[in-house]
C-alpha cells in the first residue's frame, strides 16, 4: 500500500472513531508528534499510583520507556482519540470515570481491529489510564499471573511513557479539566 492509500485508509479509522458515543475528537497524527518522556513513567512508579506493580497492563509489566521509543520509531502515524463523559455524582465520581474508561478501552479495541482489516498489520492500541477490564487483576496477587483478557487488554499511553498532555498540545487537541466531566485519551499506532 502506498503512503497516500494508507493515509486514506487511516482516515476511515478517524471517521469510525467519531461515530462512537462520547468521542469528541479523533485525529490522524504523525508519530513524531507523540511525546515520550521518562518522567511520565517515573510518575507511574513514584507518585503513589495504586495500580503500579499490581496490574498486568501497568509498569513494571509493560515495556520500558527506551524499549517503547524503539518500537514507536517503526510507526509513522496514529489515530488519537478523546472521549468525554459527564460526571454526575461528584461525591462518588470513580465508578463513573471507570465506566467512561471502559468505553474508551472498547473503542480503542474496535479501532485496532478495524485497522488490521484495513491493512495495518502492526496496529497497536493504547488506552488512557490503567486497564479496568477485571475488577481484580490477577497481577495484584501474583507477579507470574497471566492476563485473563489478553485479546482485549491494552496498556495505557502513560505506561509507555507517553506525555498525553504534550502530545495533545502538539496535535492541536485541547485538554481541559473540570469537576463535571472526564476526558480520556487513547490512540492506535499505525504501521
Amino acid at each position: 500500500m502506498d503512503m497516500l492509500a494508507e493515509v486514506e485508509k487511516a482516515k476511515e479509522l478517524v471517521d469510525m472513531a467519531l461515530s462512537f458515543n462520547g468521542i469528541v475528537e479523533a485525529k490522524l497524527i504523525h508519530s513524531r508528534d507523540i511525546v515520550v518522556d521518562e518522567r511520565v513513567r517515573f510518575q507511574c512508579s513514584y507518585s503513589g499510583c495504586r495500580d503500579y506493580g499490581g496490574k498486568l497492563m501497568c509498569p513494571p509489566h509493560t515495556p520500558g520507556v527506551d524499549e517503547f521509543k524503539k518500537i514507536l520509531s517503526n510507526y509513522y502515524m496514529a489515530v488519537l482519540v478523546q472521549l468525554e463523559g459527564a460526571i454526575v455524582n461528584k461525591d462518588n465520581w470513580e465508578p463513573e470515570t471507570d465506566r467512561w474508561a471502559l468505553q474508551l478501552h472498547d473503542i480503542i479495541y474496535k479501532l485496532e481491529k478495524k485497522a488490521f482489516s484495513l491493512g495495518f498489520p502492526f496496529a497497536a492500541g493504547l488506552i488512557g489510564g490503567s486497564c479496568k477490564l477485571c475488577k481484580d487483576c490477577p497481577g495484584e496477587n501474583d507477579t507470574n499471573a497471566k492476563c485473563l483478557h489478553r485479546e482485549k487488554a491494552r496498556p495505557s499511553m502513560e505506561a509507555m511513557g507517553i506525555d498525553v498532555l504534550s502530545t495533545c498540545k502538539n496535535t492541536g487537541i485541547k485538554v481541559e479539566f473540570s469537576p463535571t466531566k472526564v476526558i480520556w485519551t487513547g490512540m492506535v499506532l499505525l504501521a
